[in-house]
């Protein structure tokens, strides 16, 4: 099962759209499939992050905090051009699978950033 390392994050006083810019601490990692795959992606410290980017009605229905590390690997995912979207989108929705959101959470969110356009980055 795909799973994190621990994630720190602090908020930089800047805002992206009207939403809290956090800064990512200390790097974490994200490994994809079983414990020991080698497939991982680390986001380093100093990376910058508004979080999820979803409708504010989604937001009022999820757990935020329990998305956040998720949002911030997306985020890093599409900023690194490395993952098309429907690749970013996919790992985002197992990144959150291995934080426990639940499931109605998890697809109303992934469905969220699937239909959101305007941040895509890599096609």
């Amino acid at each position: 099962m795909s799973s994190f390392t621990r994630a720190l994050l602090e908020p930089t006083g800047e805002t992206r759209e009207g939403r809290v810019v956090f800064r990512v601490v200390e790097p974490f990692t994200f490994e994809i499939g079983r414990l020991g795959s080698k497939l991982a992606i680390t986001v380093p410290a100093g990376f910058d992050t508004d979080l999820a980017s979803i409708p504010a009605l989604a937001l009022r229905v999820v757990d935020a905090g329990a998305l956040a590390r998720s949002a911030v690997l997306h985020d890093f995912m599409r900023e690194r051009l490395e993952f098309s979207k429907l690749e970013g989108d996919a790992i985002f929705c197992a990144a959150m699978a291995a934080d426990k959101v639940k499931p109605w959470q998890r697809e109303l969110v992934y469905f969220a950033v699937r239909l959101n356009r305007s941040r895509a980055r890599a096609e």
